[in-house]
């Protein structure tokens, strides 16, 4: 079995991008250990993914680890077609930017935040804006 990972992800601490034979797969760090465990118990998640703003994924045996320490493997749904901002008309940028402030609203509702509001973490799902980067969220810290 291959493992390929996507250099293009390695910038982000909490976690990284890899291929998996041909499956798309993202390791996750102990170090978003709880922000992860939060992002699920308090149903930001569930809401998210429920209402399409946020990309599904499902949890996959840590054994797929490319180097063997990781917290959590995760699957994401992959997306059929992969466009980028500068790309976009001025319709699709007002949608992501609307869509990025509407995720802050409610990651606030479950005391989240959206550490990473890149709009290269946005897609369009059959013309729906949707938040690609499930480790896009942490804590709020309060003050």
């Amino acid at each position: 079995m291959a493992t390929q990972p996507l250099q293009s992800s390695f910038r982000d601490p909490s976690g990284f991008l890899f291929r998996h034979d041909t499956r798309l797969l993202r390791q996750i760090h102990a170090s978003y250990q709880t922000h992860y465990e939060h992002l699920h118990s308090s149903g930001l998640y569930k809401q998210l993914t429920a209402n399409g703003m946020l990309i599904q994924h499902e949890e996959c045996p840590n054994t797929l680890s490319p180097d063997g320490h990781a917290y959590k493997i995760i699957a994401p749904r992959e997306l059929p077609f992969i466009s980028y901002p500068y790309e976009w008309c001025f319709g699709q940028l007002k949608d992501a930017a609307l869509h990025t402030l509407s995720l802050q609203k409610l990651a606030l509702q479950h005391d989240m935040i959206l550490k990473d509001a890149s709009a290269y973490n946005i897609q369009f799902d059959h013309g729906r804006p949707i938040l690609i980067d499930s480790l896009s969220f942490e804590i709020q810290q309060k003050g």
